[in-house]
């Protein structure tokens, strides 16, 4: 949770920190920050800086799970107490929790296909209960639309909450890349973003969103790259991709 607006010495990235921690990692310059509260305002300084190689392999601890073995690990590189290093990972891995992730809305192609996938769906489940359909057909069909919706369906949800949203334009300021995946032949990477976005009408905010960046797009992604977004009007942290922009 961030309190005050308190940011990297290092890199200026806005730090996320819970009430009383002292210890708090930089997700975007990987850097220990020692948080200060015998004054008036939280103040922030540089400790340590882990590297790519350390922090890249907490992560994935995180990711997998790994929780206590991430803590000691981290209190090992920060040279730090047991106790900090555990609020620092527990603020790390709500940064890079991949809930999020399934908050993107469908393309336009998979909303149609959705919506036919489930007219096909109580066809089938129609036909084949009226004996009009084969019944192995019929529930090949069924398990094919149901493993679908299952993968899809909280896709689609969010495309039918987001047909009305507010669009603006996003400029990202920081990044920093999560883990990868494989999906078939595809390789996607995740990656934590600050993004200003400027809305079409009303004033800009700041805010940080987790995005998939397909492996031939990564390039693309650096600090001043522009996309298009939607998010709910009086809720800055539910902006998600939209769409490109052309160059």
């Amino acid at each position: 949770m961030r309190l005050e607006s308190l940011n990297c010495p290092n890199c200026h990235a806005p730090l996320d920190y819970s009430p009383g921690q002292t210890l708090c990692i930089c997700l975007y310059c990987n850097s220990t920050i020692r948080i200060h509260h015998d004054t008036p305002q939280p103040e922030a300084t540089a400790d340590t800086t882990a590297s790519e190689r350390d922090m890249a392999e907490i992560k994935e601890l995180v990711l997998a799970g790994q929780a206590a073995t991430a803590v000691q690990r981290y209190q090992q590189i920060a040279r730090c107490s047991q106790s900090e290093a555990q609020a620092a990972i527990t603020t790390l891995s709500n940064q890079i929790s991949f809930s999020t992730l399934r908050q993107q809305q469908l393309s336009r192609g998979g909303l149609i296909f959705f919506v036919i996938l489930l007219v096909g769906l109580a066809w089938a489940l129609v036909a084949g209960l009226a004996g009009q359909l084969h019944p192995v057909i019929a529930i090949v069909l069924t398990a094919f639309a149901l493993l679908y919706i299952a993968l899809f369906g909280k896709g689609f949800l969010v495309s039918l909450r987001y047909l009305r949203a507010a669009n603006g334009v996003a400029t990202v300021q920081h990044f920093t890349r999560i883990s990868s995946s494989q999906t078939g032949r595809r390789t996607f990477h995740i990656f934590r973003i600050i993004v200003e976005v400027q809305p079409e009408t009303g004033s800009p905010f700041q805010t940080e969103m987790l995005l998939p960046v397909r492996d031939r797009s990564v390039d693309k992604l650096h600090q001043g790259t522009r996309f298009g977004v939607k998010f709910l009007p009086g809720d800055e942290n539910s902006v998600i991709f939209n769409k490109l922009l052309a160059e």
